[in-house]
């Protein structure tokens, strides 16, 4: 009977001294996507306030762990996962990002993501994907036919000069009546860059210097209602462009698109004495017109565009 009853008494005590122990826990917390390690995963002791996070590689450390704890390992957009420590002091974690179903999803003013049946006004989204494969002169002739009641013109007709858009018809006489543009947040005016003083030509605008394999998604909104945080700026529409971001990837990427288009100059020999591309003519008409020296009339147009870039790979970078 004695003999029962110390071996209970140190039974007890090796259980005591057992769940008063304090482990040192470390392990890494990777994606199930890519097995990549997550940097900034909260991992801390269940119904407590002892935790830390994970560095950049994913790998964490955890003092004053005991073996009766639970570790909660939360980041968002990956499920919470929990591990019972016990014994261990190597726990390793592989995370499942959340299936997020965005369809449906639109951006609206200032960025702010909406759900269609949430807005009362007409908007229309076009991935970055649909819009690059129209291998457009730039990103407003690429939505030519696509938007019901956006209007798309060109001013002279050639390649590289300033496409105007207009949605919903005109609104007034006296100002512009074209959207503002929002490039990430950013106002651009699509006005013609003019870069000879006194002649006007029409060099282009910014919307130009913009590739279309490097956005993401565009958003037109319709309506003063719908832009009503931009103000008067707003008035005529906004069109809202969002340009790709870093993601997470074995490496470093590189893509790399080219087109390239050549112009026929006999095609426009005819409506070019009497319109140009802006500028008063310098040549009387018989002479432009018979003019066989090559340095104007007669050089074929081009128009090049190149879409190189690197692929960051890490989210933390804000560019693509």
């Amino acid at each position: 009977m004695k003999q029962k009853l110390l071996l209970t008494l140190l039974f007890m005590l090796g259980v005591s001294i057992l769940n008063g122990q304090e482990l040192t826990v470390s392990g890494r917390v990777t994606s199930a996507d890519d097995g990549l390690g997550i940097p900034g995963v909260s991992v801390y002791v269940k119904g407590t306030f002892s935790g830390t996070i994970t560095d950049v590689e994913g790998l964490y450390t955890l003092a004053g762990v005991a073996p009766a704890d639970t570790l909660v390992f939360k980041f968002m957009g990956f499920f919470t996962a929990t591990e019972k420590v016990g014994a261990r002091s190597q726990i390793s974690v592989v995370l499942t990002p959340e299936a997020v179903n965005i369809e449906g999803v639109v951006v609206t003013a200032l960025g702010i993501k909406r759900e269609k049946r949430e807005i009362g006004y007409t908007t229309q989204s076009f991935e970055g994907a649909t819009l690059e494969k129209s291998n457009s002169a730039n990103v407003l002739s690429a939505l030519s036919g696509r938007s019901a009641g956006v209007q798309i013109s060109s001013a002279d007709g050639v390649e590289g000069g300033t496409t105007r858009i207009v949605i919903r018809g005109n609104n007034n006489l006296t100002t512009d009546n074209q959207p503002l543009i929002v490039v990430d947040g950013v106002p651009l005016e699509n006005q013609p860059g003019l870069t000879d003083i006194g002649r006007g030509q029409d060099w282009g605008s910014a919307i130009n210097n913009i590739n279309q394999a490097d956005i993401a998604e565009m958003n037109i909104l319709k309506g003063p209602t719908a832009s009503a945080l931009y103000g008067s700026k707003g008035a005529n529409g906004v069109v809202l462009i969002t340009t790709k971001r870093g993601k997470k990837q074995k490496g470093i990427g590189i893509s790399y698109s080219y087109n390239y288009k050549i112009i026929n100059p006999y095609r426009y020999r005819s409506v070019q004495n009497v319109y140009g591309a802006g500028g008063p003519l310098t040549l009387s008409e018989p002479q432009f017109q018979q003019d066989s020296t090559g340095t104007f009339l007669y050089q074929t147009a081009t128009h090049t565009n190149n879409g190189p870039f690197a692929k960051p790979t890490s989210e933390l970078f804000g560019y693509y």
